[in-house]
């Protein structure tokens, strides 16, 4: 066998062990790659002392002069070994078990799950504790509180018959929205609200209308919809719609929602 041959063999040997690695799973304890200094997760760019102790960035500019761990005054040199070690390791999200099946890099662990869609929401009925996706609180909320629940494409309006309590609507996207209705000395108080697990500025707007023919009344507003995870039960800051008292016995009075 010739000189090239061998080195194209020992080429191709080399590429099918590196093949063969990037597929393989590994178990280890996840803290080595955190910071020694501050204990968050390593991420480039990361730096090592003349030893070999590693610093992320952050804590490498707090003490430039020295090595954290053996106070060498060498100074920190670019450590791309365990930089591409943190950027090779992929980890399941922590909420795996509600249906995220993402593998994100563990540095970036945190942040992938400070926006996770699986995060819980939970149920705002009193005395109730279960937590769940959205898609397992609607299947929750339909089997055991037995609430109406209605499916709704944007932009078209979907009607509701006003009863106290909370009706259940589902969007073409699947976000989830309560229309709760409380009595008051007034009428019936009607609150909307998007349930979704981290409660951000909701992108939703909703048109509300109430109507009764055999009274000749009729009502709208539009609002922007609150969104909430339901940690704390129903909001109570969210938009009120009031439908009077004389409406609600047994007049027939229907409100029609739109979320848009």
């Amino acid at each position: 066998m010739g000189a090239q041959e061998q080195e194209e063999g020992e080429c191709g040997t080399a590429e099918k062990r590196r093949k063969v690695a990037t597929a393989t799973d590994v178990s280890m304890e996840l803290d080595i790659l955190d910071c020694p200094v501050c204990f968050n997760p390593l991420r480039p760019p990361v730096f090592q002392c003349a030893v070999g102790h590693v610093v992320c960035s952050s804590c490498r500019a707090k003490i430039p002069d020295k090595c954290h761990c053996c106070s060498l005054t060498t100074g920190y040199n670019r450590c791309y070994m365990i930089e591409h070690v943190v950027e090779s390791i992929k980890v399941p999200c922590f909420y795996s078990n509600l249906g995220c099946t993402e593998k994100i890099t563990y540095y970036e662990k945190e942040d992938h799950e400070n926006v996770c869609p699986h995060a819980p929401c939970f149920c705002p009925e009193t005395g109730c504790t279960f937590s769940g996706s959205t898609g397992m609180l609607l299947s929750h909320f339909s089997a055991v509180h037995k609430w109406h629940t209605a499916r709704l494409t944007y932009n078209k309006a979907i009607r509701i018959r006003v009863a106290l309590g909370s009706t259940v609507i589902q969007g073409e996207d699947g976000h989830l929205f309560l229309v709760n209705m409380v009595q008051e000395p007034l009428g019936g108080v009607i609150s909307v609200f998007c349930v979704q697990p981290h409660s951000t500025e909701s992108n939703f707007k909703c048109r509300l209308a109430a109507a009764c023919s055999g009274m000749g009344y009729s009502q709208v507003t539009q609002f922007q919809a609150r969104s909430t995870n339901l940690f704390d039960g129903r909001p109570n800051d969210c938009f009120l719609f009031v439908v009077p008292k004389m409406l609600l016995k047994g007049t027939g009075t229907n409100v029609t929602a739109m979320d848009a």
